[in-house]
């Protein structure tokens, strides 16, 4: 059941996202410059992909397993925040086209997405292993979307 859970949770989600995004994906996003270091949109997709799996790994194994404790509470909120605070990255930065707001709506996720791995270190090494690289991509998501802005 967890495992269902979890699937309809991150594929809901990510239905919703590609609402958000629309058709500015290849209307408003392609008009824009770019900077040069910008990688190219299939490998955007690849990113999201693993990023959907990651997630729901992530909370599935919340959902599933560890026994109660404030850590997990804690965990599973910050995940589901994160999840939806993905949505909500591609609302503000696609769907009200908007890459200022795209751009510093970053900072408040970076940090929920480290506080989610700081406690995952202490309790699902696994989860926190899957979820670094992802941090990774968010410094990159910093520089490329404050070139973008710089150059539009």
């Amino acid at each position: 059941m967890s495992l269902l859970l979890s699937i309809s949770i991150v594929f809901t989600l990510a239905i919703l996202g590609n609402i958000f995004v629309g058709d500015a994906l290849t209307v408003w996003y392609a008009q824009l410059n770019k900077p040069w270091y910008l990688v190219p949109l299939w490998f955007f997709i690849i990113v999201g992909i693993l990023y959907y799996i990651m997630g729901g790994i992530i909370l599935y194994r919340q959902i599933n397993r560890f026994t109660e404790s404030k850590l997990r509470k804690n965990a599973l909120t910050l995940t589901l925040i994160m999840l939806i605070g993905n949505e909500l990255w591609n609302y503000l930065f696609f769907g009200l086209e908007s890459i200022f707001l795209g751009f510093i709506s970053l900072f408040p996720f970076i940090l929920i997405v480290s506080l989610l791995a700081i406690i995952l270190k202490k309790m699902d090494v696994f989860s926190f292993k899957i979820l670094l690289p992802y941090i990774f991509w968010l410094i990159y998501d910093l520089i490329w979307t404050f070139g973008l802005y710089m150059q539009n």
